[in-house]
């Protein structure tokens, strides 16, 4: 059997919840099947896969540029640093967008030149956009997560009539995902006495750190939980930041900290304060661990997909008092942390990583892409429009 070569390319500096979900995918690639290059900045991201990472070269001005000619010459660039790795790796079967089709551009603009195909995945909201729209109809298999799925029409809409983007988001090119966790890899289970409280994201505003801050500030000393805030401060990103470790009685801080299951395994409430989160990778993982859940209602996919006082809490969204309130709720109620820890942990294992990847990792050693998607999609033939 063809060993089949996989590249993907990683423009972003730091270790998101997609930059995660992805390396868990490719620890699960038979490795006699599958060899992985990674062109990337961050190598340590990939430090826990067999992939062979080659680096990403960008000028510093263009680092940071996400639109206009700045943002398509910072792709055009980043296109020799793939012909590098062709250089020193071989021909590449297979490309691998692990973010979205905007981040992922360069793979397009190569394509011609190396002579892969492309499984997009789309790990949030894409912008409306007829470069995006086209890299979308370019790829030959597309996997989303359900809260993209949207964004995504809205993007082919800008290229093609309503009726026509419509009827290929349903098409068999397009498939919804979800993010899961690899049995080999389960959270550790809590154990944590009374009620202590974890957090765990990057220091972007939208996550919505200062919102726990603010929530801890209006609970008593004597009855705040102690917690324990796990943050990543993102690196070259034009997106605002929140606060970062600020003096607060009772709450201790740790960046990047390697020993994060072993912190989450002494808590037992989660709480998430992202606004519209588009999965929350960290929600699911500390389900698994048998923590009580607390999340705003905010319509995104855990406040759909859990029931209130059943598999978590909900707060509402950005209302610092109302969390106080549920919080100290929990904090009185320690027998209703653990009931709902319960159920939470029940309702991960319906998210095993074997199950929920299975499709895109065998989309990644098939033959070709596209003569299966078009068996499958009623005989449908797509068009491949050029970025």
């Amino acid at each position: 059997m063809k060993l089949m070569h996989i590249l993907l390319v990683d423009p972003i500096a730091y270790a998101g919840g997609s930059k995660i979900a992805t390396a868990r995918m490719l620890e699960m690639l038979d490795p006699k099947r599958t060899r992985v290059t990674i062109v990337t900045r961050d190598p340590d991201s990939w430090s826990t896969t067999s992939a062979r990472t080659s680096p990403l070269f960008e000028p510093g001005a263009l680092v940071a540029r996400d639109r206009g000619i700045g943002y398509f010459l910072r792709h055009a660039v980043i296109v020799f640093s793939l012909l590098w790795a062709r250089i020193r790796c071989g021909r590449f079967d297979r490309a691998v967008g692990a973010s979205g089709p905007g981040i992922d551009l360069s793979l397009y603009l190569g394509r011609k030149l190396f002579g892969y195909q492309i499984i997009q995945l789309v790990h949030g909201p894409v912008a409306r956009s007829r470069t995006i729209g086209r890299a979308l109809d370019s790829a030959d298999r597309v996997f989303y997560l359900e809260t993209a799925g949207e964004s995504l029409l809205r993007a082919l809409e800008t290229i093609q009539p309503v009726a026509d983007a419509e009827q290929l988001l349903s098409s068999r090119k397009f498939a919804c995902f979800s993010n899961g966790l690899a049995n080999d890899r389960w959270p550790t289970a809590c154990r944590a006495p009374g009620s202590r409280i974890f957090w765990a994201s990057s220091l972007l505003k939208w996550k919505g750190l200062e919102i726990l801050i603010r929530t801890l500030k209006l609970l008593s000393p004597t009855i705040q939980p102690q917690t324990h805030i796990c943050y990543i401060k993102p690196a070259d990103t034009n997106l605002e930041l929140g606060p970062g470790p600020v003096e607060i009685d009772r709450v201790q801080w740790h960046e990047n900290p390697s020993n994060l299951d072993q912190i989450r395994a002494d808590c037992n409430i989660f709480v998430s304060t992202s606004r519209n989160e588009p999965f929350g990778l960290s929600i699911l993982e500390s389900m698994a661990a048998g923590l009580a859940i607390l999340i705003p209602r905010d319509n995104a996919y855990w406040d759909r997909h859990m029931e209130d006082r059943k598999h978590c809490l909900k707060y509402h969204a950005d209302d610092p008092d109302d969390l106080a309130l549920k919080i100290l709720y929990l904090t009185q109620n320690p027998e209703f942390i653990e009931q709902l820890g319960r159920q939470s942990r029940l309702l991960a294992r319906e998210y095993r990583a074997d199950q929920v990847y299975r499709e895109i990792l065998d989309c990644m050693v098939q033959a070709d892409l596209n003569a299966s998607a078009a068996t499958a999609d009623t005989g449908r033939t797509l068009d491949h429009a050029e970025v």
